[in-house]
């Protein structure tokens, strides 16, 4: 098994910053709100999953993995009610034959990654260490219906479950083993006018500052959140692309539906970034984490 310290670098840092730190959990305060980066659990992939832009059946054949690396989610403690972007998934998905999906989506599932995760560090344990309790989260935000970003859903009972339309209508790769018997999401599309870059997305807060824009590629209706702030813009990315020296070169691997739809996704969020500041986290980026929630001192 996995020891929870890996990989070094990520938790090797000062307890000053937070004393969360130790579990994974990092913080930072903009305008007074706070936001956290949240360490879940651990996954790797198969190398060519990363590097490569073979399908998935292509992926299974390579036989080395890549390092583990964190499933992250996102936490706002927004005055409106607390955000959370994606939830990870329980302990269930380190035991593959526990993944109950059917068909050959179910098949893929268990050999297209390993997961390590455990109750003392899925989303639910990590939440309660910061004092939140999951009943009393407001809206969890779902970029998409993979594993690994909804497998957590079960805590969530109480929540309003935020989906895209056509994300919940043509899942792409899902495992519908890990929906609860209550899911019943909140489905919406992207028509709110935002302007800009990405012209129309779906605004979640009164204040404006929340917002839901389509990235889609990865899957045919992959969505991002944005958190629009007095200094910079929290584009939380789901799996737009995995990292953002992905993001900047452009490279897209790994398995999309739609791989020039990705690539147009990645160039429409290039643009955006370029002409705003931007603070862009991917959902398995440590050194964008590390970069945005623990900047070396100047």
């Amino acid at each position: 098994m996995v020891q929870r310290s890996q990989p070094v670098d990520l938790l090797t840092v000062p307890p000053s910053i937070s004393p969360l730190v130790e579990h994974g959990i990092f913080t930072r305060v903009v305008d007074n709100i706070k936001i956290h980066a949240i360490t879940c659990g651990w996954i790797k992939y198969r190398n060519a999953h990363i590097h490569s832009v073979l399908g998935p059946y292509l992926v299974l054949l390579d036989p080395t993995w890549s390092d583990w690396v964190p499933i992250f989610s996102w936490v706002i403690e927004h005055p409106e009610g607390t955000i959370v972007v994606d939830t990870g998934e329980t302990s269930r998905a380190s035991r593959p034959e526990a993944l109950k999906g059917g068909g050959m989506n179910g098949w893929l599932n268990k050999h297209l990654a390993r997961i390590n995760i455990d109750k003392s560090n899925d989303l639910s344990a990590q939440l309660r260490l910061l004092g939140i309790h999951p009943d009393n989260v407001r809206w969890v935000v779902l970029t998409h219906l993979h594993l690994d970003h909804a497998g957590g859903l079960e805590y969530f009972p109480k929540s309003e479950i935020i989906v895209s339309h056509q994300e919940y209508v043509r899942p792409y790769a899902f495992v519908e083993g890990v929906y609860p018997a209550w899911f019943n999401p909140k489905l919406i599309g992207h028509y709110d006018d935002i302007g800009g870059e990405f012209e129309q997305g779906h605004v979640l807060t009164r204040a404006g500052d929340v917002v839901i824009v389509p990235t889609p590629g990865h899957t045919l209706s992959h969505q991002s959140v944005m958190f629009k702030t007095s200094g910079p813009t929290f584009f939380f990315a789901g799996d737009a692309c995995f990292s953002s020296a992905h993001l900047q070169s452009g490279f897209v691997p790994g398995i999309n539906v739609d791989r020039a739809m990705a690539r147009k996704t990645l160039d429409r969020i290039r643009e955006f970034a370029r002409n705003n500041d931007v603070v862009f986290l991917p959902s398995h980026d440590i050194r964008a984490m590390k970069a945005a929630f623990m900047p070396e001192p100047a």
